[in-house]
């Protein structure tokens, strides 16, 4: 988003809040689409950034098997240097060698020696053999590792590339588009920057959200007769009416304003005097937490995009870590019904 320092330095939170939702219907409409135009800019940027991060990995990642190929190839080349002398060794001997220092052995002591000496001979080329080719098929595999690397290197660079040809259009619609708003431009820029300080603070509210809610849970504050549990062929239901989510909410001062909603299927985080809606759903991660997907969000009834409501939740994912509630037990299903939140667990007995 846009940001202002001398815009952050005047005007507080709620002043800035005030502003944006007085604003008038055709004032919305165009700030709407100057809003998405905004986003798709910055989920543009945030995309960059995560394929340069990439093309970083993998420029570590070749740099590494590059170095790898280099000491197997020392490695070849000594085992190689090794055979030849060996090779250059019984070339000296000749073919009837080994029988003429066998049978000029003068003692059985001796020929068992001689036997052994010429056993360890062929066992070590055996050895130097089975070495040579087990590094060259490591150098082989190191090298279609490293072409591997170099063809994702390329396609990595040529998409952040055409990201950046887009990023560039988008830009340009965006300017085109301010151009043509005439004396009305600087207003809705100032609004764009407001809409980025509010952006930031829903930011550290979901976040704060998140981290309370939890510690509500973990200090064993989850009322009781809030959580319904039966046995069924599937394991035990537990039920969650969304009026215990929201009474929790409201029973402590620190924690932030938002309701929580269950429909079918969907779940909606809302904040009504921030204007916020964000609808989605639960996975279950690591058997015991269920964290939240959005899905789609407005804020005053603007269309939040993906990448924006990703960037929401970047300083912490919506979670309920129910270890307090089923302890080692596993969360096998959850289900999102109207008013309610159901989840299957799973007993571990061992």
């Amino acid at each position: 988003m846009l940001t202002s320092s001398v815009i952050l330095g005047q005007e507080d939170i709620s002043q800035i809040q005030e502003r944006l939702m007085s604003i008038t219907e055709e004032e919305k409409e165009i700030l709407e689409h100057l809003f998405i135009q905004t986003q798709e800019i910055e989920e543009m940027e945030r995309e960059a950034k995560r394929m340069d991060d990439e093309i970083h990995s993998i420029e570590m990642d070749i740099a590494t098997i590059d170095n790898r190929i280099k000491k197997e190839e020392e490695n070849y080349k000594k085992n190689l240097d090794a055979l030849k002398i060996v090779l250059q060794t019984y070339q000296r001997m000749g073919p009837g060698s080994y029988i003429e220092i066998i049978l000029s052995a003068d003692s059985l002591t001796s020929l068992i020696r001689r036997i052994n000496v010429i056993r360890d001979l062929t066992k070590n080329t055996d050895e130097l053999l089975t070495d040579i080719e087990l590094s060259r098929e490591r150098l082989l595999a190191e090298r279609n590792n490293l072409d591997e690397k170099v063809k994702l290197l390329e396609e990595k660079r040529r998409e952040l590339e055409e990201n950046l040809h887009k990023k560039q259009d988008l830009v340009r619609e965006m300017e085109e588009y301010l151009a043509s708003l005439q004396s009305d431009r600087e207003l809705y820029l100032e609004r764009l920057e407001y809409i980025s300080m509010m952006m930031e603070e829903i930011k550290k509210i979901l976040k704060e959200y998140t981290q309370g809610f939890n510690r509500i849970v973990q200090e064993g504050n989850f009322p009781e007769d809030g959580v319904q549990t039966s046995i069924t062929l599937r394991g035990i239901k537990v039920t969650i009416d969304e009026k215990v989510f929201n009474e929790i909410i409201n029973a402590y001062e620190w924690m932030p304003k938002i309701e929580i909603s269950f429909f079918q299927d969907e779940i909606e985080l809302s904040a009504p005097d921030k204007g916020l809606r964000i609808s989605g759903n639960f996975q279950i991660e690591d058997g015991q937490v269920l964290k939240f997907v959005p899905e789609k969000g407005s804020f005053l009834e603007m269309p939040l995009g993906k990448g924006t409501l990703e960037n929401l939740f970047e300083e912490g994912d919506f979670t309920l870590n129910f270890e307090p509630i089923i302890g080692k037990n596993i969360l096998r299903e959850v289900n999102v019904l109207e008013g309610y939140l159901e989840v299957i667990v799973a007993l571990r007995l061992f």
